[in-house]
C-alpha cells in the first residue's frame, strides 16, 4: 500500500472516530457529578438557562466545583458553567465569541457549511482534539457541523470554561 493510500485512511478513521465519538445528542447542560472531580459519576444533567442553587463553592484543591441543587438532586458542577441571572444562578449558555465558521468536519480542511454570528447561542456537543485547535460539535439553527473551541463561551459565566 502506498504512503499516500495509508495517510488517507488514517485520515478517514480519524474523522470516523471523530463523528462517532460526538453522535450523542447535542445540547449544552451541565452534569452534575457525585463529588468535585470530572473523574466521578455523573448523577444528573442540568439544562442550559435552568436556575440552580448554588449551596457552595469550594477553596483550594475543589475551587473550580460548586456544589449545587437542581429539583431533588444535589450534587457537584464545574463553576464555569454558572452565570448569574438576576437574583438566580443559572446554567450558562454557550455562545460564540465572535463571527465563526462552521466546518462539515473537525479541522478547516473540511468545507465550510456556514457561519455563526458573534454573539448567537449555540447547542455545543462534544470536542475532540485537532492539529493546533480543539474542534466541538455545534448546532446552530438546526446546521450540525464543527467549530474551534476557542471561539466558545459560556456567557456570562463566573469562570472561564
Amino acid at each position: 500500500m502506498s504512503l499516500t493510500s495509508l495517510l488517507r485512511l488514517a485520515a478517514a478513521s480519524v474523522a470516523f472516530a471523530a463523528s462517532a465519538a460526538l453522535a450523542a445528542p447535542i445540547t449544552s447542560p451541565a452534569n452534575v457529578r457525585m463529588g468535585p472531580s470530572p473523574k466521578l459519576p455523573v448523577i444528573a444533567v442540568i439544562p442550559a438557562g435552568a436556575d440552580v442553587t448554588v449551596l457552595n463553592c469550594g477553596g483550594g484543591w475543589r475551587r473550580d466545583w460548586c456544589k449545587v441543587a437542581y429539583g431533588q438532586t444535589t450534587g457537584y458542577v464545574a463553576a464555569g458553567v454558572l452565570a448569574p441571572s438576576g437574583n438566580n444562578v443559572v446554567i450558562a449558555p454557550v455562545v460564540t465569541t465572535e463571527l465563526a465558521n462552521l466546518y462539515k468536519g473537525p479541522g478547516v480542511n473540511y468545507r465550510v457549511i456556514g457561519t455563526v454570528p458573534g454573539g448567537s447561542t449555540v447547542n455545543k456537543g462534544g470536542c475532540v482534539a485537532g492539529w493546533q485547535a480543539h474542534w466541538c460539535q455545534v448546532n446552530y439553527d438546526g446546521k450540525v457541523g464543527y467549530m474551534m473551541e476557542n471561539l466558545l463561551e459560556r456567557q456570562g459565566a463566573m469562570f472561564p470554561m
